[in-house]
């Protein structure tokens, strides 16, 4: 069974036992994307759509990542960003304050049960024998080749209304470079196949739970 599976059905018997309701109504966030994309904006409706497609055909209500971007992006420049503009390091109670001020809103005016912040990240990837295993991907690398080589995953995180972190998946898109070869930025996200799979490798077993949800 997958970690990521049995993490989801814990957290579920956990809410049952304290008798929280099922998740009807979902907020979901725009994917963060890596540092250093030419152009972000369509691999994030992407992925946004993906996830969002996903989401309402396992039968909850969907609130747009447009939603929840919007009170972020407000509640994060009334405190003028949670970056120190000295260090650069994240301010931990700006921070928390834009997260739970968001979460509130989603909940008050939304009705929101749960929130879905997905990321792609860049990940180092060991592979051998010529192949590349990660996140429940795989893809070949050149025959009995072997290495590190950075990779693509996306990594989604579902948190209830109170803050907790109920699920967590990751599926992996494709490797970086090959050898000596890099892929070319604009050829991250061509390959629709390895994007739905990411996908489904992320949220599947969040996906089927939803459906079954009385």
């Amino acid at each position: 069974m997958r970690l990521t599976c049995l993490a989801f059905t814990l957290a579920v018997a956990l809410a049952a036992a304290r008798g929280a309701a099922p998740i009807k109504t979902i907020a979901l966030s725009p994917t963060r994307l890596p540092d250093g994309l030419d152009n972000p904006e369509p691999v994030r409706d992407l992925f946004d759509s993906l996830l969002a497609g996903e989401l309402a055909h396992a039968g909850v209500t969907v609130i747009p990542s447009t939603e929840a971007g919007a009170i972020w992006k407000r509640l994060a420049d009334s405190v003028h960003g949670f970056y120190s503009a000295i260090t650069g390091e994240r301010v931990e109670a700006k921070y928390r304050a834009v997260m739970d001020g968001t979460r509130r809103e989603l909940a008050d005016r939304f009705h929101a049960d749960a929130w879905l912040r997905p990321r792609i990240e860049v990940v180092p990837v060991d592979f051998q024998d010529g192949k590349a295993r990660w996140d429940g991907a795989s893809e070949g690398m050149g025959r009995g080749s072997s290495g590190t080589a950075p990779a693509l995953s996306l990594v989604v995180s579902v948190s209830d209304m109170s803050g907790t972190e109920i699920y967590s998946g990751r599926g992996g898109i494709r490797v970086l470079s090959k050898g000596s070869k890099n892929i070319s930025r604009d050829k991250f996200f061509e390959d629709s196949k390895r994007n739905l799979q990411a996908l489904h490798l992320a949220i599947d077993s969040l996906a089927a739970r939803l459906r079954v949800s009385p």
